[in-house]
C-alpha cells in the first residue's frame, strides 16, 4: 500500500499514528544528545520542518508519554543504549510561536 503524504502538519505522532509518508530524522536525537553543546539553536527557513522536529524530540524525551510504540521500526530504536537511557525520561516544555502574528506599529515622531 503506498503512503500518503500529509502535507502541513506539525505533528509527529499523527504522522506516524496515520501511517502516512515520513522521512526519517529521528537520528537528530543522537546528533543532539552527542554533541554536548549547552544551547542549540535550530535555524531554518518557514515550512522547513522546525516545528515537526520539536513534536518528534517532545515524544521522546518526555516523561509524560509512553513513546516506544511511535519509534518502533525508526532509525534511533537501532540505538539501544539512547533508547534506555532517554526515551520518556524528562520533563519537557513545549512552546511554540508559530501562530503568533506580530503587527508592526510606527510610532509618529
Amino acid at each position: 500500500m503506498k503512503r500518503q503524504m500529509l502535507i502541513g502538519t506539525d505533528s509527529f505522532e499523527k504522522l506516524i499514528e496515520g501511517n502516512y509518508f515520513y522521512i526519517d530524522k529521528t537520528l537528530f536525537i543522537k546528533e543532539l544528545l552527542d554533541n554536548k553543546n549547552e544551547v542549540t539553536l535550530i535555524i531554518r527557513p518557514r515550512r522547513f520542518g522546525k516545528t515537526l522536529n520539536m513534536s518528534m524530540l517532545k515524544h521522546f524525551f518526555d516523561v509524560n508519554k509512553d513513546s516506544k510504540a511511535l519509534f518502533d521500526g525508526l532509525k534511533i530504536m537501532e540505538h539501544r543504549d539512547i533508547v534506555e537511557n532517554h526515551l520518556n525520561k524528562y520533563p519537557v516544555v513545549f512552546l511554540t510561536l508559530k501562530s503568533i502574528q506580530v503587527k508592526m506599529c510606527h510610532p509618529t515622531i
